[in-house]
């Protein structure tokens, strides 16, 4: 069975709590990501967008004050998967809603990885692509090799 786990990305960009939102909008246009999660002590404390960075950004300008802190603008309720999860499962949860990637994290709620709907898609065609043929496609094969 195929799980979070085996496709999730390891390597995560992450931002802080304390960090100032002009930076993690830079560091997010830089890397050209839509959003990251936030990290603190290793556990996954909240979600941060370029949505919430544009809300934080166009109110401080608006206001004429400094757009604060990650923390202050965060997401703090987000989905998440455990690494152990059936990629089916991920899958489903994926199509019931908007979001485009979500935390991997461990019983402890530490961040492990991060897996998008794109690696859990080309985890699927490529298990489709490898899955033992149905009977309708062998008699389809044997019908074309008679013609």
């Amino acid at each position: 069975m195929l799980t979070a786990g085996h496709v999730m990305r390891q390597n995560v960009f992450v931002l802080h709590p304390n960090s100032d939102v002009l930076d993690a909008v830079d560091k997010l246009l830089q890397r050209g990501f839509s959003g990251a999660p936030v990290v603190e002590d290793g556990r996954i404390v909240g979600i941060f967008s370029e949505r919430d960075g544009l809300a934080a950004i166009a109110s401080a300008h608006y206001e004429g004050e400094p757009p604060g802190t990650v923390a202050q603008h965060m997401r703090r309720e987000f989905a998440v998967v455990a690494s152990v999860t059936d990629l089916y499962e991920v899958a489903a949860q994926f199509r019931a809603s908007p979001i485009r990637r979500m935390p991997v994290v461990d019983h402890a709620g530490v961040l492990q990885g991060i897996i998008s709907r794109g690696d859990v898609l080309d985890a699927l065609r490529r298990l489709y692509a490898h899955r033992e043929k149905s009977n309708y496609e062998r008699l389809q094969e044997h019908m074309n090799m008679l013609q």
